[in-house]
Protein backbone atom coordinates (compact mmCIF):
# COMPACT_ATOMS: atom_id res chain seq x y z
CA UNK A 1 0.00 0.00 0.00
CA UNK A 2 1.39 3.39 -1.03
CA UNK A 3 2.32 5.75 1.76
CA UNK A 4 2.03 9.50 1.61
CA UNK A 5 3.66 12.24 3.59
CA UNK A 6 1.83 15.52 4.07
CA UNK A 7 3.96 18.65 4.46
CA UNK A 8 2.77 22.07 5.49
CA UNK A 9 4.16 25.01 3.54
CA UNK A 10 4.93 28.32 5.27
CA UNK A 11 1.60 29.49 3.80
CA UNK A 12 -0.22 26.76 5.79
CA UNK A 13 -1.13 24.77 2.67
CA UNK A 14 -0.82 20.98 2.62
CA UNK A 15 1.39 19.43 -0.08
CA UNK A 16 1.35 15.65 -0.47
CA UNK A 17 4.18 13.40 -1.65
CA UNK A 18 3.99 9.68 -2.33
CA UNK A 19 6.93 7.98 -0.64
CA UNK A 20 9.30 5.68 -2.52
CA UNK A 21 9.28 2.20 -1.01
CA UNK A 22 12.22 -0.06 -0.20
CA UNK A 23 11.71 -2.04 -3.42
CA UNK A 24 11.95 0.89 -5.81
CA UNK A 25 14.92 2.32 -3.92
CA UNK A 26 16.72 -1.03 -4.11
CA UNK A 27 16.14 -1.28 -7.87
CA UNK A 28 17.44 2.28 -8.30
CA UNK A 29 20.53 1.41 -6.24
CA UNK A 30 21.11 -1.71 -8.34
CA UNK A 31 20.96 0.33 -11.56
CA UNK A 32 23.30 2.97 -10.11
CA UNK A 33 25.75 0.29 -8.97
CA UNK A 34 25.83 -1.16 -12.49
CA UNK A 35 26.34 2.34 -13.92
CA UNK A 36 29.23 3.00 -11.56
CA UNK A 37 30.82 -0.38 -12.23
CA UNK A 38 30.58 -0.34 -16.02
CA UNK A 39 31.13 3.35 -16.71
CA UNK A 40 33.51 4.42 -13.92
CA UNK A 41 35.03 1.78 -11.64
CA UNK A 42 36.06 -0.83 -14.23
CA UNK A 43 37.84 1.74 -16.47
CA UNK A 44 39.60 3.19 -13.41
CA UNK A 45 40.70 -0.24 -12.16
CA UNK A 46 41.99 -1.17 -15.63
CA UNK A 47 43.88 2.11 -15.85
CA UNK A 48 45.52 1.57 -12.45
CA UNK A 49 46.33 -2.05 -13.29
CA UNK A 50 48.00 -0.90 -16.50
CA UNK A 51 50.02 1.57 -14.45
CA UNK A 52 51.22 -1.22 -12.14
CA UNK A 53 52.27 -3.38 -15.07
CA UNK A 54 54.23 -0.59 -16.71
CA UNK A 55 55.87 0.57 -13.45
CA UNK A 56 59.02 -0.96 -11.91
CA UNK A 57 58.67 -2.89 -8.65
CA UNK A 58 57.40 -0.79 -5.75
CA UNK A 59 58.62 -0.94 -2.16
CA UNK A 60 56.26 -2.19 0.55
CA UNK A 61 55.61 1.39 1.71
CA UNK A 62 54.93 2.59 -1.82
CA UNK A 63 52.61 -0.35 -2.39
CA UNK A 64 50.65 0.48 0.78
CA UNK A 65 50.37 4.14 -0.25
CA UNK A 66 49.16 3.24 -3.71
CA UNK A 67 46.58 0.86 -2.24
CA UNK A 68 45.39 3.55 0.23
CA UNK A 69 45.06 6.07 -2.59
CA UNK A 70 43.16 3.48 -4.63
CA UNK A 71 40.68 2.91 -1.78
CA UNK A 72 40.30 6.68 -1.35
CA UNK A 73 39.70 7.09 -5.08
CA UNK A 74 36.99 4.41 -5.05
CA UNK A 75 35.31 6.15 -2.10
CA UNK A 76 35.40 9.52 -3.87
CA UNK A 77 34.06 8.07 -7.11
CA UNK A 78 31.21 6.08 -5.57
CA UNK A 79 30.06 8.86 -3.26
CA UNK A 80 30.78 11.61 -5.75
CA UNK A 81 28.51 9.86 -8.24
CA UNK A 82 25.49 10.16 -5.95
CA UNK A 83 26.45 13.65 -4.76
CA UNK A 84 26.82 14.99 -8.30
CA UNK A 85 23.56 13.64 -9.66
CA UNK A 86 21.44 14.40 -6.59
CA UNK A 87 22.58 18.04 -6.42
CA UNK A 88 22.54 18.80 -10.15
CA UNK A 89 19.79 16.58 -11.56
CA UNK A 90 16.76 17.40 -9.43
CA UNK A 91 17.62 14.80 -6.78
CA UNK A 92 17.80 11.99 -9.32
CA UNK A 93 20.65 9.63 -10.14
CA UNK A 94 20.29 7.60 -13.37
CA UNK A 95 18.88 4.74 -11.27
CA UNK A 96 16.36 6.95 -9.46
CA UNK A 97 15.31 8.53 -12.73
CA UNK A 98 14.78 5.11 -14.29
CA UNK A 99 12.32 4.04 -11.56
CA UNK A 100 10.70 7.48 -11.12
CA UNK A 101 11.89 8.58 -7.68
CA UNK A 102 13.98 11.45 -6.35
CA UNK A 103 15.54 12.82 -3.18
CA UNK A 104 14.04 15.93 -1.54
CA UNK A 105 14.52 17.69 1.78
CA UNK A 106 12.10 16.64 4.50
CA UNK A 107 10.69 20.18 4.25
CA UNK A 108 9.57 19.40 0.69
CA UNK A 109 12.20 21.63 -0.91
CA UNK A 110 14.71 20.37 -3.50
CA UNK A 111 17.75 18.66 -1.97
CA UNK A 112 20.77 20.94 -1.51
CA UNK A 113 24.51 20.20 -1.51
CA UNK A 114 24.85 20.01 2.28
CA UNK A 115 22.02 17.48 2.70
CA UNK A 116 23.20 15.38 -0.25
CA UNK A 117 26.76 15.36 1.10
CA UNK A 118 25.66 14.23 4.57
CA UNK A 119 23.30 11.49 3.34
CA UNK A 120 25.98 10.09 1.05
CA UNK A 121 28.79 10.16 3.61
CA UNK A 122 26.40 8.30 5.94
CA UNK A 123 26.06 5.68 3.20
CA UNK A 124 29.19 4.07 4.71
CA UNK A 125 27.22 3.41 7.91
CA UNK A 126 24.08 2.31 6.06
CA UNK A 127 26.14 -0.29 4.18
CA UNK A 128 27.20 -2.03 7.41
CA UNK A 129 27.63 -4.88 8.15
CA UNK A 130 27.14 -5.71 4.45
CA UNK A 131 24.59 -5.26 1.65
CA UNK A 132 23.13 -2.10 3.25
CA UNK A 133 22.09 -3.98 6.38
CA UNK A 134 21.75 -0.87 8.57
CA UNK A 135 20.02 1.07 5.80
CA UNK A 136 17.48 -1.67 5.08
CA UNK A 137 16.60 -2.12 8.75
CA UNK A 138 16.27 1.65 9.23
CA UNK A 139 14.04 2.01 6.14
CA UNK A 140 11.93 -1.00 7.15
CA UNK A 141 11.04 0.45 10.55
CA UNK A 142 10.78 4.07 9.37
CA UNK A 143 7.26 5.37 8.59
CA UNK A 144 8.84 7.33 5.71
CA UNK A 145 11.19 4.54 4.49
CA UNK A 146 14.18 6.63 5.52
CA UNK A 147 17.59 5.08 5.91
CA UNK A 148 19.99 6.45 8.52
CA UNK A 149 21.56 8.81 5.99
CA UNK A 150 18.14 10.33 5.30
CA UNK A 151 17.56 11.02 8.98
CA UNK A 152 20.94 12.67 9.47
CA UNK A 153 20.79 14.59 6.18
CA UNK A 154 17.17 15.67 6.62
CA UNK A 155 16.03 14.05 3.38
CA UNK A 156 13.51 11.55 2.08
CA UNK A 157 12.87 9.80 -1.22
CA UNK A 158 9.57 10.31 -3.03
CA UNK A 159 7.95 9.19 -6.25
CA UNK A 160 7.86 11.54 -9.21
CA UNK A 161 4.91 11.68 -11.62
CA UNK A 162 5.28 12.02 -15.35
CA UNK A 163 4.28 15.66 -15.23
CA UNK A 164 6.96 16.45 -12.69
CA UNK A 165 9.54 14.50 -14.68
CA UNK A 166 8.70 16.44 -17.81
CA UNK A 167 8.99 19.73 -15.99
CA UNK A 168 12.26 18.76 -14.32
CA UNK A 169 13.90 17.74 -17.59
CA UNK A 170 12.31 20.32 -19.87
CA UNK A 171 15.01 22.67 -21.17
CA UNK A 172 14.55 26.23 -20.04
CA UNK A 173 15.53 29.12 -22.32
CA UNK A 174 18.71 30.80 -21.11
CA UNK A 175 17.35 34.24 -21.87
CA UNK A 176 13.73 35.21 -22.30
CA UNK A 177 12.88 37.29 -25.34
CA UNK A 178 12.66 41.00 -24.68
CA UNK A 179 8.92 41.04 -25.40
CA UNK A 180 8.20 38.18 -22.97
CA UNK A 181 10.41 39.75 -20.32
CA UNK A 182 8.66 43.14 -20.58
CA UNK A 183 5.25 41.47 -20.49
CA UNK A 184 6.09 39.61 -17.27
CA UNK A 185 7.71 42.61 -15.63
CA UNK A 186 4.63 44.74 -16.37
CA UNK A 187 3.11 42.90 -13.40
CA UNK A 188 5.71 44.57 -11.16
CA UNK A 189 5.37 48.36 -10.79
CA UNK A 190 8.67 50.29 -11.03
CA UNK A 191 8.50 51.20 -7.34
CA UNK A 192 8.44 47.50 -6.43
CA UNK A 193 11.60 46.61 -8.35
CA UNK A 194 14.14 47.83 -5.74
CA UNK A 195 12.26 45.90 -3.04
CA UNK A 196 12.85 42.55 -4.79
CA UNK A 197 16.04 42.23 -2.75
CA UNK A 198 13.92 42.13 0.44
CA UNK A 199 12.76 38.64 -0.61
CA UNK A 200 15.17 36.23 1.06
CA UNK A 201 16.49 32.98 -0.37
CA UNK A 202 14.02 30.79 1.52
CA UNK A 203 11.05 32.80 0.24
CA UNK A 204 12.43 32.59 -3.30
CA UNK A 205 12.80 28.81 -2.96
CA UNK A 206 9.15 28.57 -1.86
CA UNK A 207 8.08 30.53 -4.95
CA UNK A 208 10.30 28.50 -7.26
CA UNK A 209 9.18 25.21 -5.73
CA UNK A 210 5.54 26.11 -6.33
CA UNK A 211 6.18 27.20 -9.92
CA UNK A 212 8.06 23.97 -10.65
CA UNK A 213 5.36 21.73 -9.14
CA UNK A 214 2.13 23.57 -9.92
CA UNK A 215 1.31 21.31 -12.88
CA UNK A 216 1.07 18.38 -10.45
CA UNK A 217 -1.78 20.06 -8.55
CA UNK A 218 -5.43 20.35 -9.39
CA UNK A 219 -6.12 23.74 -10.98
CA UNK A 220 -8.25 25.12 -8.08
CA UNK A 221 -5.64 23.95 -5.55
CA UNK A 222 -2.80 25.50 -7.57
CA UNK A 223 -4.68 28.79 -7.91
CA UNK A 224 -5.45 28.91 -4.20
CA UNK A 225 -1.85 28.11 -3.29
CA UNK A 226 -0.55 30.76 -5.70
CA UNK A 227 -2.69 33.42 -4.01
CA UNK A 228 -1.57 32.38 -0.54
CA UNK A 229 2.09 32.54 -1.56
CA UNK A 230 1.68 35.78 -3.51
CA UNK A 231 -0.02 37.81 -0.77
CA UNK A 232 2.91 37.99 1.69
CA UNK A 233 5.26 38.60 -1.25
CA UNK A 234 3.09 41.50 -2.39
CA UNK A 235 3.15 42.97 1.11
CA UNK A 236 6.95 42.82 1.09
CA UNK A 237 6.94 44.68 -2.22
CA UNK A 238 4.47 47.20 -0.74
CA UNK A 239 1.81 46.32 -3.30
CA UNK A 240 -1.95 46.25 -2.83
CA UNK A 241 -3.03 42.59 -2.52
CA UNK A 242 -6.33 43.34 -4.24
CA UNK A 243 -4.45 44.27 -7.44
CA UNK A 244 -2.48 41.04 -7.80
CA UNK A 245 -4.48 39.75 -10.76
CA UNK A 246 -3.04 36.42 -11.92
CA UNK A 247 -1.13 35.31 -8.82
CA UNK A 248 0.85 32.65 -10.70
CA UNK A 249 1.99 35.15 -13.34
CA UNK A 250 2.90 37.58 -10.57
CA UNK A 251 5.04 34.94 -8.84
CA UNK A 252 6.68 34.07 -12.16
CA UNK A 253 7.59 37.72 -12.66
CA UNK A 254 8.94 38.02 -9.11
CA UNK A 255 10.97 34.83 -9.54
CA UNK A 256 12.47 35.99 -12.82
CA UNK A 257 13.39 39.42 -11.47
CA UNK A 258 14.88 37.87 -8.30
CA UNK A 259 17.00 35.52 -10.43
CA UNK A 260 18.10 38.35 -12.72
CA UNK A 261 19.26 40.46 -9.78
CA UNK A 262 20.94 37.46 -8.12
CA UNK A 263 22.95 36.78 -11.28
CA UNK A 264 23.96 40.38 -11.72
Amino acid sequence: MAREVVLMTPEQVEVRFELAGIGSRFIALLIDTLWQGLCILIPVVLLIAFGFVSTPSLSNFEGIMVFALFVLLIFVITNGYFLYFETTKNGQTPGKKAVGIRVILDSGHPVDFRAALIRNVMRLVDMLPSMYGVGIVSAFFSPQYRRLGDYVGGTMVVKVGRTADAMATRPQPAVESEAVYKQQQSLLPPEAMPLITSIDKEEYRTIRHFLDRRAELEIPVAQDLAVKIAKPVARKLQLDESQLGDATAFLQAVSQEWERRAIH
